[in-house]
Formats: structure tokens, sequence, C-alpha cells
């Protein structure tokens, strides 16, 4: 059975701001899922759980997590959803970009220090590379590949977060047996 954790809109709201804080260069809601997807890979495989709980889906241009996409492509839109308030949304460009509201003090607290240490750490390694050097990235991980490649003739296939250990010199020796002993089944 695949593991599944809850969704937390909390902590995915004060991720998406915290990225969003970062003076990353050409922030949009591509290459933000693209650092929620490593970030998240990066606090499960150390931790034991993913910071946002939202659930991964390769599509072709690669991981994409759904919910917080939902509400990304909402704010690009009209806005009127949690993220409201906390960002400034550029929509001069074909892909509205994200960055933090100034005059706005950054509210972190649903955020654990695990949590911060590895959006931190993302923003580190990743946070000035391209969309497309970040696709590379991404579509050459071990979990993305295999959902892609089983996804049938469907434009998208749900990722295992299992596979998310595969190949990742970050993962904790042991931390995937303690996450599936940990995890909720569906």
């Amino acid at each position: 059975m695949p593991i599944r954790f809850r969704f937390d809109e909390d902590r995915s709201v004060a991720a998406v701001v915290y990225l969003a804080s970062q003076q990353i260069d050409a922030l949009d809601k591509y290459k933000l899922a693209k650092l929620l997807f490593l970030a998240d890979k990066f606090h499960l495989v150390r931790y034991g759980r993913p910071i946002t709980g939202d659930e991964y889906f390769a599509l072709p241009y690669g991981p994409v997590p759904s919910a917080i996409l939902n509400l990304l492509s909402r704010e690009s839109g009209e806005g009127g959803t949690p993220l409201s308030g906390h960002l400034e949304v550029d929509r001069r460009f074909a892909h509205p970009r994200f960055s933090g509201r100034s005059g706005v003090p950054l509210t972190l607290d649903a955020l654990s220090k695990s949590d911060l240490k590895a959006l931190s750490e993302v923003v580190r390694r990743y946070g000035r590379k391209s969309f497309d050097e970040l696709k590379m990235i991404t579509h050459g991980m071990p979990s993305y590949e295999k959902a892609w490649a089983n996804r049938g003739s469907d434009r998208r296939a749900r990722m295992n977060f299992e596979e998310f250990f595969e190949e990742d010199s970050d993962a904790i020796e042991g931390m995937l047996d303690l996450m599936i002993e940990d995890a909720e089944f569906f």
C-alpha cells in the first residue's frame, strides 16, 4: 500500500511564504513546485516526514505538489487563498512570479526547526538554478522516473514517498523503515 501523509495547509503556506521571501529569481508556481518537492524530499529522507504532507504527481515538467499547485494557481489569478496578504504577485509575466510582501512580517510559526533547515538547504543548493536546471535534476530522480514510466495513458502519475529514498545521499539509515512504521496507509 502506498504511504500518504495528511496535507498541512499551515505548514505549506509558511513554506511557500518562506521560499518567496528568499529573493529567488523567476519564482513562479512551477519553480516553487520544484523547490517544495526538493524540500519535502530532503526533509522526508532525514526526518521521516515531508514538510507539507502534499501528494506529489509526476507531470511532463516534473514533480508537482497537487494541493499547493492549486493554491498557487488561484493566487496567480484573482487571489483569495491562504497565501493572500503574504505574497506579491507580479502578473507581467506569462507565468506570474511570487515574492514576499514587503512590510509584512514573516510568520513561520507553523514550521519546525527541521522544516526551516530543509527549506534553507534547498534554497542554498537549488535557489539560483533555472527552471530548466531544476527540471533536469528532478526528472533524473528515481521517484519521478518510476512514476512517469508507469503513468499509462494518463498525463500524470502519483509518486510514491517510499521511492524518495532511492539513490539519495541525504537519506538517513533506517529512516525509510521508521517512516513506514509511523505512516498512515490509504
